[in-house]
């Protein structure tokens, strides 16, 4: 009776730890699918010192991001910095906007002193 018993526990035991990795599976599955990588170009730019002015920790990314969108006048988001001059930002473009963007920031001298893709990273 109790060799039965126990029997009957382990294979619950059992079924419920193949439910449980068929569902982390299929789980890990469905999330590797639903974000897609961003498409875009990742440019670092330096800050011209005009431009550099005294913006608050909380809001200098979101500052930074408007004024690149600005200029480059495609969407923008904002990745790091690098130092308190130099910027890492995604533009969010097909590759021809792209590169129209690019040529946009580099001719915005007002703004930036230096604009080039960033080659170690991808977006």
């Amino acid at each position: 009776m109790v060799a039965a018993s126990l029997e009957f526990t382990m294979v619950r035991i059992r079924t419920v730890w193949v439910t449980l990795l068929a569902t982390c599976a299929v789980g890990v599955g469905s999330c590797q699918s639903a974000t897609p990588p961003p498409v875009g170009l990742r440019v670092l730019l330096r800050l011209a010192p005009d431009a550099a002015t005294p913006l608050a920790p909380a809001d200098s990314a979101a500052a930074i991001e408007r004024m690149v969108s600005a200029s480059a006048r495609v969407p923008v988001t904002y990745v790091a910095a690098s130092g308190s001059q130099w910027h890492a930002v995604l533009l969010q473009c097909d590759p021809d906007a792209c590169e129209a963007a690019l040529a946009r920031l580099t001719a915005d001298t007002t703004r930036f002193s230096g604009v080039q893709r960033d080659e170690l990273r991808r977006p």
